[in-house]
């Protein structure tokens, strides 16, 4: 019998009971039928991402695709998970929570403005980068608003060879850089 300890909130712990030969939970993930058993569903899964014909083949090109398909937004996707960006992220990944969607008529679109190296682990096939991202979100034919920030994003290299993206950390005043 497996016995899984989840964290959900500095004050609630769910204890999950795994029968002989099953199979542990992946990473502590909370499956739908789990948010269900608590009474919070959580976000509605967004749309399947349509799947990438051909992975980019270095960290780079993977990060630059994998942040221009998580930061860009369509109308309507409020109260979903935004999932386009699964492709290029390791596997399991929900999608995020869509906190500030386009409005009525508008898109974002998202375009990697910088990436910068930000460290290593050959060993371990792991590399990060900092990235500057600027978004434009308008209606067809409006002035667009634009927003920029910065980025930790975090790539693994997979068995398969693949360059996948395993975190996307906002650069903030509560996350600083750890340049700065």
């Amino acid at each position: 019998m497996t016995i899984a300890l989840v964290l959900l909130a500095p004050v609630t712990v769910l204890l999950l009971v795994v029968a002989p030969g099953a199979a542990p939970p992946d990473g502590g993930v909370l499956t739908v039928d789990d948010r269900t058993a608590l009474g919070d569903p959580g976000p509605d899964r967004g749309p399947d991402p349509p799947v990438p014909a051909v992975l980019p083949a270095s960290p780079e090109a993977v990060a630059r695709a994998y942040l221009a398909a998580a930061h860009g937004g369509a109308p309507g996707s409020a109260g979903t998970t935004r999932r386009d960006a699964a492709g290029y992220a390791i596997p399991g990944g929900a999608g995020f929570p869509v906190l500030d969607p386009p409005g009525p008529g508008e898109r974002r679109i998202a375009v990697v403005e910088a990436l910068e190296p930000a460290g290593s682990d050959p060993v371990r096939g792991r590399v990060a980068f900092v990235a500057g991202i600027r978004t434009a979100t308008a209606a067809v034919g409006a002035p667009p608003r634009t927003e920029r920030w910065r980025t930790r994003v975090v790539l693994h290299r997979g068995p398969a060879g693949r360059w996948l993206v395993a975190a996307d950390t906002p650069i903030t005043p509560d996350t600083p850089d750890v340049g700065d």
